[in-house]
């Protein structure tokens, strides 16, 4: 063969190779889901963590980067979200030492958030008003407890689906353990960079709450009751304005 016509030939043996292998493997597609509606008739409020990114009105100034807490009561047909409180509210009082990394619910019906009060050298806790997102209180050396938040009133534990997915083969899946069994919730198809994170019980212990690779925010029935939904917001948080992208972090619970 000249070396004219090498190129050209390895390039249609890269060609062939590849819809080969896109033959035999096939494109997986993203999981499909229903949108939530009023009948389905959830209650509660879902609280979030969001990394907001805001246009500077003053260029060249970079973009403004800010971390909220959001919710979306699900009792409203309406589904809008709601700020509660972001950085930018604290940091004047407050420094920068404020984490909302690990921010929890407190009591069912507060927030917890952790800071770092420079002034006497010790860890602290804010906690925030739900509803209105007002300071409440500033506790000395907070207890943030840890994975509290995986078992229902049932006793039954998530499990972290990076433990049951198969990522290599394409599926997906949600399970929780009881006392004597795991329980799939949900298995599917998917890309193999298609994940889900952040997994919440509902307040009643039958529903669980997810986001996924996507950004979306999901609800599953632990008996299969109902198909899984995404939630499609009717009305995004108006309160910020001229931000360019938002992105859910993670779940902080299902409240009633």
């Amino acid at each position: 063969m000249n070396k004219v016509n090498l190129p050209l030939f390895l390039s249609l043996m890269i060609f062939l190779a590849t819809t080969i292998i896109v033959g035999v493997f096939g494109v997986i597609p993203l999981p499909e889901y229903r949108n939530l509606t009023s009948n389905m008739e959830f209650d509660g409020k879902i609280i979030y963590r969001v990394e907001i990114e805001s246009q500077n009105l003053i260029p060249p100034a970079p973009d403004i980067m800010d971390e909220c807490i959001f919710s979306v009561d699900l009792n409203n047909n309406l589904l809008k979200e709601e700020k509660i409180i972001c950085t930018s509210d604290l940091e004047y009082d407050l420094g920068y030492n404020i984490n909302f990394f690990d921010a929890q619910l407190y009591e069912e019906r507060d927030i917890l958030i952790r800071y770092w009060d420079e002034s006497t050298n010790t860890e602290m806790g804010l906690v925030i008003e739900l509803n209105s997102g007002e300071i409440l209180d500033k506790i000395k050396n907070p207890n943030f407890a840890e994975e509290s938040d995986k078992m229902n009133i049932y006793g039954e534990k998530l499990i972290d689906p990076w433990e049951t997915s198969d990522y290599d083969s394409r599926v997906i899946t949600i399970y929780y353990q009881t006392r004597y069994e795991s329980i799939e919730v949900y298995r599917s198809k998917a890309p193999t960079n298609y994940r889900f994170e952040s997994l919440k019980w509902s307040h009643d212990g039958n529903s669980i709450v997810g986001i996924d690779s996507e950004n979306n925010l999901l609800l599953f029935s632990k008996d299969k009751e109902f198909d899984p939904v995404i939630v499609q917001f009717e009305e995004l948080n108006l309160e910020l304005e001229n931000f360019e992208e938002k992105r859910i972090l993670n779940l902080l619970g299902w409240t009633n």
